[in-house]
């Protein structure tokens, strides 16, 4: 049996997307969630990727490639998304608020439900077995317009995920770990950003059905199977290198697990409340958690625990909310008249313009200079919106 070069590479891409797949699946280093949720988006690739490479050597397998659900694509956006949050939220956990975002894979499903409906019918004398090359077509021309949902699912979650990733705190917020996992992720994105721009170049004349048959012809699916199997060498071999990578506890403390006695997060919440409100830390602009963890002895990780699980919020937006308050409370001050927004904003412990205004906005709904608008302070030397 010959392959084709190009099935072969489509037929190499599976089977290497199979095996990260298992491996990112096995592994015991980094944040297991992340690592199962890459392997089950690379699998799903994978599994794409073999459903158009592998060769039709009879009617049989023809029969099912047309029967098996080979190509599952809806899970796609939630799994980018949900893998992207949990690689920068390590408590983040899918619950049954998360399910609802996989229920869309019955669109996968639609014509492989189809086929077994005619397949049982005509064993149980319901159909004709000569039906079945109209049921074929049909079959066919719901997947051509499956991919119109398929595709604004993807991109619709995409944009979802760059929004997101782009309300994270600045790169001078974050470790040098933390650095890498985002420019990881936002590299993440925008490969299926690009992947996304060549399957919508496809699929415009696709859909169109005088336009379908030639173009299927003269290029077959390799316009878009091609760049799924880079996507899969790239992601598997990246996204493994970078699950392999465990954030180091700087006390050599045992990671801590989702489920904390009640006095440890009392103890916790206590100490971050001290530290806040008494002690006001948070106009440090370089707090970290790893510093505030070692100011108030306590495992940075514990720290994030309790503000993910209980306190449902992370470490900047915890701080951030601290300095919004201050901020708020020095413009109510006549004394900080002689001083601009951004003086205010950097004695409240905000390192940067950007971040302040940012933050400012998420907390109150306001530009700054909105909410100074609305209280009638004007006597400030300058401002930004």
């Amino acid at each position: 049996m010959t392959i084709a070069p190009l099935d072969l590479i489509l037929l190499l891409g599976s089977g290497q997307g199979f095996i990260l797949a298992i491996l990112l699946w096995t592994n015991r280093k980094g944040n297991r969630l992340s690592n199962r949720l890459l392997a089950v988006l690379i699998g799903l690739l994978a599994l794409m990727s073999l459903a158009v490479g592998i060769p039709v050597v009879s009617r049989w397998m023809s029969l099912a490639l047309d029967l098996l659900p080979l190509v599952i694509a809806m899970p796609l956006g939630p799994l980018i998304f949900f893998y992207t949050r949990s690689v920068l939220d390590p408590a983040f956990r899918l619950g049954p608020a998360q399910r609802p975002h996989f229920y869309p894979v019955i669109i996968d499903l639609g014509s492989q439900l189809m086929g077994w409906v005619f397949v049982l019918g005509a064993i149980v004398g319901l159909f004709s077995p000569q039906d079945g090359p109209a049921w074929g077509d049909v079959m066919d021309e719901y997947e051509a317009y499956a991919d119109i949902p398929r595709w604004i699912s993807l991109t619709v979650y995409l944009v979802l995920t760059r929004r997101w990733l782009a309300r994270q705190p600045s790169a001078a917020e974050l470790s040098e770990a933390g650095r890498q996992r985002r420019r990881w992720l936002r590299q993440f994105v925008h490969a299926f950003l690009i992947f996304q721009a060549i399957w919508l170049a496809f699929m415009v004349p696709y859909i169109v059905p005088g336009l379908r048959a030639p173009l299927l012809d003269r290029l077959g699916w390799y316009p878009i199977y091609i760049p799924i199997a880079v996507l899969i060498y790239w992601l598997g071999l990246r996204g493994y290198l970078q699950s392999r990578v465990e954030v180091a506890d700087p006390a050599g403390r045992k990671v801590v697990g989702t489920n904390l006695p009640a006095e440890a997060v009392a103890s916790v919440v206590n100490g971050l409340t001290r530290a806040m409100e008494t002690e006001r830390l948070f106009l440090d602009p370089l707090l970290s958690v790893d510093k505030l963890g070692k100011h108030l002895q306590l495992s940075p990780k514990l720290i994030s625990a309790v503000l993910n699980q209980h306190l449902l919020t992370n470490f900047n937006s915890y701080v951030n909310r601290y300095r919004i308050e201050a901020v708020k409370q020095r413009l109510s001050d006549p004394g900080s008249d002689y001083l601009t927004l951004t003086g205010i904003a950097l004695e409240c412990g905000f390192n940067s313009q950007a971040t302040f205004q940012r933050t400012f906005r998420q907390l109150t709904g306001l530009s700054p200079k909105e909410y100074l608008s609305q209280t009638g302070k004007t006597a400030l030397k300058s401002g930004f919106e």
